[in-house]
């Protein structure tokens, strides 16, 4: 994606997209993840367990350019999910994601299409 030094030079870009400079360090926190291209972690089941998930993108990192995402289970080599969204929404997900997951909302948004 980009360079991680460039980072602080994304967050005025992205800030009015995501928050404001009220929430500039979990801005530049997302924005680091953001130009890793990946993420990984477990979606939890209300069994209380759980499926691991890798979910990779590719774009540019500019707040409304379409970024192309594909999320996979490595566990279940059939569930292959690929979708685009704007930059933005990712980099938001990213500021909610707890620890290093998605938020909960993400899998509404996946699953029903709504709520991007």
């Amino acid at each position: 994606m980009v360079d991680p030094s460039f980072i602080p030079q994304l967050v005025p870009l992205f800030a009015p997209y995501c928050g404001g400079v009220n929430r500039e360090r979990e801005l530049t926190a997302a924005l680091v993840r953001l130009v890793t291209g990946e993420l990984r972690g477990t979606r939890a089941l209300a069994d209380g367990g759980g499926h691991d998930y890798g979910l990779r993108w590719s774009g540019t990192p500019a707040p409304l350019e379409p970024l192309q995402c594909r999320l996979s289970f490595p566990d279940l080599p059939a569930i292959d999910y690929s979708f685009e969204i704007p930059c933005h929404q990712l980099v938001r997900w990213l500021i909610e994601a707890p620890g290093q997951g998605l938020p909960e909302s993400f899998w509404p948004w996946l699953l029903q299409g709504h709520g991007a």
